[in-house]
């Protein structure tokens, strides 16, 4: 436990992509857990894992991403949906992953999710909006790939 890393709400904030005021609101609600040290409250890697042991808390899932596009019949530009699998990958890698490509996503993306399945450690994103747009991001994933 001592040489365990501790992370503060704002590197929560920075990896999650989420605002300090909803990560507090997770702690307020127990979404999350931590330790409070002095005024500053701490979360332990395997504290942040659980919060997002299945996908983004007040996000879609992959699956409802892909649903609703497919639904959708009133469609004016063309659009594209892309489910993305990353198996073998830590959670922690997996989270970091994601939050890079929301860094990178542009305007033209309408909807982004993951979700992280323990059991052969899988990622599972899901990307969807105008088409221009997805397919650039898909090739700046393929481009990162490529280099690792």
């Amino acid at each position: 436990m001592l040489d365990e890393k501790l992370y503060t709400v704002a590197d929560v904030a920075q990896v999650t992509g989420m605002t300090s005021r909803t990560i507090r609101n997770y702690l307020k609600d127990g979404t999350l857990t931590g330790q409070k040290i002095g005024v500053q409250w701490r979360f332990t890697e395997d504290e942040i894992k659980k919060l997002f042991s299945r996908q983004m808390p007040g996000q879609s899932s992959p699956l409802q991403i892909v649903r609703g596009f497919l639904g959708e019949q009133d469609r004016k530009e063309s659009a594209f949906c892309a489910l993305l699998d990353f198996p073998g990958i830590s959670e922690m890698e997996g989270l970091e992953l994601y939050r890079n490509l929301q860094e990178q996503s542009r305007e033209g993306i309408s909807s982004m999710s993951y979700e992280y399945h323990d059991q052969g450690q899988l990622l599972r994103i899901a990307i969807s909006g105008d088409t221009e747009a997805v397919m650039s991001l898909l090739e700046q994933i393929k481009a990162g790939m490529k280099s690792a």
